[in-house]
């Protein structure tokens, strides 16, 4: 696990580098995966472009008597062409850009309710369901260079699937790299809200493996684990499990 951190952070080090990461908010999310193949996934609550250590990337919308001088002018072009090249177009602090970024989202399948609330905030509601392939991430966010997943699902060479939430991690996770402000804090400056939810996994597949603090429980044929991700969650805290099916 600290590898598989280390690597993710060298990846998403550019990100951490503009002062910015899309992380969850306050949330309850169920995986459900089934030997017969099939599986579900939801995630309702919040997401947001969570602004941390680095100096917050100017609005578009900012007033011509608040601009720079043309060199930080031009800083901060370069700065909002990054993010959206990085965020697929959203850049925070741009309330009529993330209000157009979640018009789009809102667009794609799964994504039921995609509401900008203000403050670099959404509230989402996504569902989908099927029957499982290859690989499963969410969110996906259409046109961005980076994906930071909050959940992910990996096929392994033996039939195998690896259930990993990169964005889930503890307080002392790749989220705290962003400083106070991406955990949630009680800054008044700081409109974040606080990593807070439910990450939930059943299946009737064998799990070979998770780090639930209370393992998992038995309801007839199912298995089911459940995590609680918050501030006090420890670094390798991000849920995780390994379930192979029979199918």
């Amino acid at each position: 696990m600290e590898k598989f951190c280390k690597g993710m952070l060298a990846l998403i080090a550019p990100m951490l580098l503009a002062g910015c990461l899309l992380v969850p908010g306050k949330f309850d999310s169920q995986l459900r995966l089934m030997n017969d193949g099939t599986y579900s996934f939801t995630y309702i609550g919040q997401m947001q472009l969570a602004e941390g250590k680095g100096d917050a990337v100017a609005s578009q919308s900012a007033s011509a008597d608040d601009e720079e001088t043309d060199s930080n002018s031009s800083d901060d072009d370069q700065k909002n062409a990054a993010m959206r090249s990085i965020f697929g177009g959203a850049v925070p602090g741009d309330d009529e850009g993330l209000t157009i970024f979640a018009e789009k989202l809102a667009k794609y399948d799964g994504w039921n309710k995609v509401e900008y609330m203000g403050n670099n905030l959404f509230e989402v509601e996504y569902a989908v369901s099927g029957t499982f392939d290859r690989m499963l991430a969410f969110p996906t966010i259409p046109g961005a260079i980076m994906q930071f997943p909050f959940v992910q699902i990996i096929r392994r060479d033996d039939g195998e699937l690896e259930v990993l939430t990169p964005a889930m991690a503890g307080a002392g996770g790749l989220a705290s790299t962003m400083g106070p402000l991406a955990m949630g804090s009680a800054n008044a400056k700081s409109k974040a809200q606080p990593i807070d939810g439910t990450f939930t996994i059943v299946t009737d597949g064998a799990v070979l493996s998770n780090n639930t603090e209370d393992g998992l429980t038995l309801e007839g044929r199912m298995k089911k684990m459940r995590w609680k991700v918050d501030a006090t969650s420890v670094a390798d805290g991000s849920p995780r499990a390994i379930i192979k099916l029979t199918n």
